[in-house]
């Protein structure tokens, strides 16, 4: 795993409980990682290369 895919992995470890969410692959972003949880809602948790560290955005409703 490259450094700042593993910053990202980190980062969803910190905030989840992974037994509750699924994580997909989202290779639209960097190091995306789309996180499904147990009420369907989604978002995504990605590397931004823009301001060097984790970010995320929530699905819209």
């Amino acid at each position: 795993m490259e450094g700042n895919e593993e910053k990202v992995m980190e980062w969803i470890e910190d905030h989840f409980v992974l037994n509750e969410i699924e994580i997909e692959d989202f290779p639209f972003f960097p190091y995306g990682k789309l996180i499904r949880d147990k009420q369907g809602k989604t978002m995504v948790v990605f590397w931004c290369v823009i301001y060097g560290r984790v970010d995320y955005r929530f699905q819209e409703a």
